[in-house]
């Protein structure tokens, strides 16, 4: 605890909060750590909760060095303020001393939404209905929610035991999830129109994109998204394993690669100042000896026989050939397009679901949030598209009722 009261007395407590604006979620951090100072964690827990309700996970994967810790005065000579571990001590109490996750509740105001997705963008959007006093039903795909956030950081980045803390407090609002239903499959979006007052979509665009290259089809090559949200496990022993991307998700499949064995090369087609992963994992990645080769991309790749070759050229034209085992794509994702074609909805000519400025989509009553938006990729604005969403939603049945009267 005495480390702790140092970290939050190194906060200035600026009051134009430049770590706030950095913020995607727009967290009160100058209130919430003088609050952490005065040892009021209970206060601090619900200044949090006005704005997350990922507070131990947020403060634990955020890639803070480009968002609220990038924007710290304290960095300008020095360090900045460690605003996520401070964010994530928080949270951990609450959930420890189980803090309620919201002050207040309104009272049920007889209507009903769904919410599709429940990851980040889907959790967020549910609580934050709940907390505004709507009857709130999950339909999630697989049996177990979180998303990504599950089944997309490994559990070396991310203990799971949090996790599950987490979503267990935002379900306990009284929030009813429907596992093991797919849009499309099991559900219809005309089902869910038809039985509640508003459907909002947050399944997420997880489907990796991988270049039109020869041997883009083969069976040992992969899209990292695919493969980390299957949960499936490979024996990498000994084995090499190229991964192409220099995002969160690259270092993610990297490094989960290199703890089952097997011997790492990413490549990555910039210099290491583009690389958008958050510096953190790239130092992680080193530190564990996988080598990352800058300015280089795949061509192609060729199997003969059970021997895979990966050929690669370097920016300036230099062409060589590497042996591989496996081959992961990590260079960004997109919507699956056999669901969101199938609904119905005017999407944008990348395949992502468009939406006007209060994220309803061109069927009224059905909203849109996170990547499915082309919002960008991560928790942080995930979440802050669903509590948006929510706000979004609830004028949106006001103004129904008004003109239903």
């Amino acid at each position: 605890m005495n480390k702790f009261k140092e970290l939050v007395n190194y906060c200035l407590n600026c009051p134009v909060k430049p770590c706030t604006k950095g913020c995607p979620l727009k967290n009160d951090i100058p209130n919430f750590i003088k609050l952490a100072k005065e040892e009021n964690f209970l206060k601090a827990f619900s200044v949090l909760s006005e704005t997350t309700v990922l507070s131990s996970i947020c403060g634990r994967i955020c890639p803070f060095e480009r968002q609220c810790e990038g924007n710290c005065v304290r960095r300008l000579k020095g360090e900045p303020v460690q605003i996520g571990y401070i964010e994530s001590v928080i949270g951990d109490r609450a959930i420890k001393d189980n803090y309620p996750l919201f002050d207040t509740m309104e009272e049920f105001k007889g209507k009903t939404v769904a919410v599709v997705g429940a990851g980040p963008a889907g959790l967020t959007c549910a609580s934050f209905l709940k907390k505004l006093g709507y009857n709130v039903t999950i339909y999630e795909k697989y049996d177990y929610v979180g998303g990504i956030i599950s089944h997309g950081i490994p559990d070396f980045r991310l203990d799971k035991k949090i996790c599950d803390q987490t979503f267990k407090r935002i379900l306990d609002l009284g929030i009813e999830v429907k596992f093991n239903k797919e849009l499309g499959v099991d559900i219809s979006l005309k089902e869910l129109k038809k039985n509640y007052d508003a459907v909002f979509l947050g399944f997420g665009a997880n489907k990796s994109k991988i270049p039109n290259i020869k041997g883009k089809n083969l069976c040992n090559v992969y899209g990292a998204n695919e493969f980390l949200e299957s949960k499936q496990k490979l024996d990498l022993n000994g084995k090499n394993v190229i991964v192409v991307g220099g995002g969160d998700t690259a270092m993610d499949m990297a490094r989960v690669a290199k703890h089952w064995g097997a011997n790492v090369l990413v490549v990555y087609r910039g210099d290491e100042k583009r690389m958008k992963a958050s510096n953190c994992e790239i130092v992680n990645a080193k530190n564990e000896n996988i080598e990352i080769l800058f300015n280089t991309n795949v061509k192609q790749i060729i199997q003969n026989k059970d021997v895979y070759k990966a050929y690669l050229m370097t920016n300036d034209g230099y062409k060589f050939i590497y042996p591989c085992d496996y081959v992961f794509f990590a260079i960004g994702a997109k919507t699956d397009e056999k669901i969101t074609k199938k609904l119905g909805i005017k999407l944008d000519m990348d395949g992502y679901i468009k939406t006007d400025k209060r994220q309803m989509t061109s069927i009224s009553g059905v909203f849109a949030g996170g990547d499915l938006i082309k919002e960008k990729n991560t928790v942080a604005y995930a979440s802050v598209s669903g509590r948006n969403a929510a706000y979004n939603i609830d004028n949106y049945l006001k103004k129904f009722d008004k003109k239903s009267n």
